[in-house]
């Protein structure tokens, strides 16, 4: 497929958007695991009354074993029972056991999770009417990412998902949005917009092999250094993308 622009034929840009907080509402989502492991395990009746405390004292952990595990200092199994255990030693309690068996269950389903940033679906569905062939980059896990995706009903408008655990690498390094491109058939300099919320690891890591980055930040402060910054996702289509 091909469009006139200014008496040129020139095929709309190749996007390869993040999934985890831009199409995917991982904080809802979470949320809503979080209080099924919460119940499940019946946490109110070991002093953890507080399901919202709960939630809280979580969500400042996983970020900070993120943060790790994307500078390579903890592993994925590691990270996955860590941010359980600084939870609950964060609330007073020191079990390794029941940390693992929270970690295990929040994977198990987290994933199974339906609910998508406002306005993804009839974002993707205008874009692919444009012509736009798309991509997921996510530094999140193979297993986990895939079954996020195709549960969340958006599959069909992907041609390929790339993980971090895939690729060898995390963004923001340069290699995964190089790896990203070779294995799409795309070439790196080939007018790529990589559409993601986190600035550092999506737009700087993407603008820095000479992509452009959408950065979708629906609240805090805009960043100057952004190609462009979009406060809900349906503004992406009044970007020039093609430009």
């Amino acid at each position: 497929m091909s469009f006139e622009r200014g008496g040129l034929d020139q095929y709309p840009a190749p996007l390869i958007f993040d999934l985890d907080h831009t199409l995917w509402d991982f904080a809802t989502n979470s949320r809503m695991s979080l209080i099924e492991g919460f119940d499940a395990f019946r946490l109110d009746t070991i002093g953890i009354e507080n399901v919202e405390l709960w939630i809280n004292s979580f969500e400042v952990a996983n970020e900070r074993c993120w943060a790790l595990y994307r500078n390579g200092e903890i592993d994925k199994a590691t990270l996955r029972t860590e941010r359980f255990r600084r939870t609950l030693e964060s609330l007073g309690f020191n079990d390794t056991e029941l940390a693992a068996s929270l970690g295990a269950h929040y994977v198990d389903v987290s994933p199974l999770q339906t609910r998508l940033i406002e306005g993804s679906e009839e974002l993707l569905s205008e874009l692919s009417e444009r012509g736009h062939r798309m991509w997921i980059l996510t530094n999140g896990f193979e297993e986990v990412q895939r079954i996020k995706l195709e549960r969340c009903g958006l599959s069909h408008f992907f041609e390929a998902m790339y993980t971090s655990e895939q690729l060898g690498t995390k963004k923001p390094h340069a290699n995964a949005f190089l790896e990203t491109a070779r294995l799409a058939g795309l070439d790196p300099g080939e007018n790529i917009v990589m559409i993601g919320d986190s600035f550092g690891s999506d737009i700087i890591g993407a603008q820095n092999v000479g992509w452009r980055g959408v950065h979708y930040n629906p609240e805090g402060e805009i960043q100057d250094d952004a190609w462009r910054t979009v406060r809900c996702l349906r503004d992406i289509l009044n970007l020039k993308l093609d430009s």
